[in-house]
């Protein structure tokens, strides 16, 4: 196996006609590569909207981390002085997150 200096991609060598492929695992792992700047959590949430989520709306990176802080902030408070409006803001938050927990 020959390593591509400008790529840094291993690769193997055909020998019938000499031409050089890339190795089929790196081929594998180079699609399976995450989005570079999105977090773990979106990822996640990627994966749960792909399964059980086709019929709601697909968010942003940005989007996501906005509702998720407003979620986790709501969460926060005490149940006993929520308003039914941040129930029902909790439950909207939940619906678009898609959250299983």
């Amino acid at each position: 196996m020959g390593e591509n200096a400008s790529f840094n991609v291993p690769l193997r060598r055909v020998k019938s006609n000499g031409i050089i492929f890339p190795d089929m695992a790196t081929r594998k792992l180079a699609k399976t590569k995450t989005k570079p700047n999105t977090s773990i959590e979106y990822r996640k949430y990627e994966k749960r909207h792909a399964e059980l989520g086709q019929d709601r709306p697909k968010l942003t990176p940005e989007e996501f981390e906005q509702y998720d802080d407003e979620l986790l902030d709501l969460l926060a408070l005490d149940d006993e002085d929520m308003t039914d409006e941040e129930i029902v803001r909790i439950q909207e938050l939940e619906y678009l997150l898609i959250d299983t927990e």
